[in-house]
């Protein structure tokens, strides 16, 4: 068996499966790099969505895109039209099968499931030594995918928790040319919370209720609001559940509390760009959104490309300095007015153009994007939180 490697990847996620198919069509020059996995399976857990044209990474492998979607709360309504760049959805069990074909078909490539790390990563004569469930590994440089604890992350601004199920109805209930990407909860001093519904034909359709709380919402917590939605959808007439998913989303990650370093670090942090940390708790999700799909792919790119270049892996690339004071102002007020949520997203997309606003959320905007969703929002409640946030840090 072998146990020396040029990489190893800890965590065989979206993250590190990305990485994986990036660094297999290098072909004959793909790095001799392992992926350990503590999931004995893969199953269809989760979906992701994106805007994008046909030239967007997996775009043509999505299971189902919308030319449009709604925002709705109990006063109105805003239908944002999407064409040029639809709303698409990749199931987990299309990306997985994508993915595995391409890593398990190439020979430098070795993916093991069901192995669980012993204890930390340790650097001994600028080798990284890993034990695991499976015996001992050694490399060159390791990217490491790990979500950090919860508890580790306290400083976040806000979370994004949601609970969904898909559901198929006897009969037509859905339309599935249109999405409706927020369906606002009544508004509350507790949480921005909204129901999530995509059709995926006239019978069947995912249906989420999610929530952004400075704190976390676990799935007991949300099943009697996805419950009061599904029923909503039914009334009384039968239908089946077929699955479930729970995801928890950091949304403005503060700087983690009581990190541990692995072992044998010191202090110089030049001296580890062998080790990088990637995910949801590292950069991958834009922070005012939770999309993250997109940004992973274009990290795995840059992260195949440093690889190929320099025998070194990289992490999620900073957003630019106005994105994140304008997702932190964002959250800010979000975070302390929760309440004001609702009409806070009903104005961005009623008052700003689908191409601006797609853009804008994408991570492609231009100064004119960034000015049209200034200009679309309250200016009191955001010249408070900027001072906050200037005030902060």
């Amino acid at each position: 068996m072998q146990t020396e490697f040029d990489l190893i990847i800890i965590g065989a996620g979206c993250a590190g499966l990305s990485l994986g198919m990036q660094l297999a069509s290098l072909h004959a020059q793909a790095p001799r790099t392992l992926l350990l996995e503590p999931r004995i399976a893969y199953e269809n857990d989760r979906t992701w969505c994106f805007w994008g044209d046909e030239q967007t990474p997996f775009a043509t492998l999505a299971r189902h895109s919308w030319q449009r979607f709604s925002v709705n709360n109990a006063a109105s309504r805003a239908l944002v039209d999407c064409s040029t760049t639809p709303y698409r959805l990749l199931t987990g069990a299309d990306f997985y099968t994508k993915a595995l074909e391409a890593i398990t078909s190439h020979t430098a490539l070795d993916l093991k499931t069901g192995i669980s790390l012993t204890a930390e990563p340790s650097l001994i004569q600028g080798m990284w030594h890993l034990l695991t469930t499976d015996g001992s590994f050694s490399a060159n440089a390791i990217v490491d995918t790990r979500p950090l604890p919860t508890q580790q992350l306290s400083d976040t601004t806000l979370w994004q928790s949601f609970l969904g199920c898909e559901l198929e109805f006897h009969e037509p209930r859905f339309d599935p040319t249109s999405a409706q990407l927020m369906d606002f909860y009544p508004a509350t001093e507790a949480f921005v919370g909204f129901n999530y519904v995509l059709p995926l034909s006239t019978t069947r359709a995912l249906v989420e209720f999610t929530v952004f709380a400075s704190k976390i919402y676990d799935q007991a917590e949300l099943v009697s609001y996805l419950d009061a939605q599904v029923e909503k959808f039914a009334g009384g007439r039968p239908y089946q559940r077929l699955r479930n998913e729970y995801g928890l989303i950091p949304m403005g990650v503060g700087k983690p509390k009581g990190t541990v370093k692995p072992k044998g670090a010191v202090k110089l942090a030049e001296q580890h760009s062998s080790y990088v940390r990637v995910g949801l708790t590292a950069g991958a999700a834009r922070p005012a959104t939770g999309y993250a799909f997109q940004r992973i792919q274009r990290w795995a790119l840059a992260c195949k490309q440093s690889l190929q270049k320099t025998g070194l892996p990289v992490g999620h690339q900073p957003d630019s300095f106005v994105i994140r004071q304008m997702d932190a102002i964002f959250l800010n007020v979000l975070r302390h007015h929760p309440e004001l949520g609702p009409e806070l997203f009903m104005r961005l997309f009623s008052k700003v153009s689908s191409e601006k606003l797609i853009r804008f959320l994408s991570d492609q905007g231009r100064v004119s994007d960034y000015l049209a969703v200034i200009l679309s929002l309250p200016s009191g409640p955001f010249i408070k939180s900027a001072y906050q946030v200037a005030t902060t840090r």
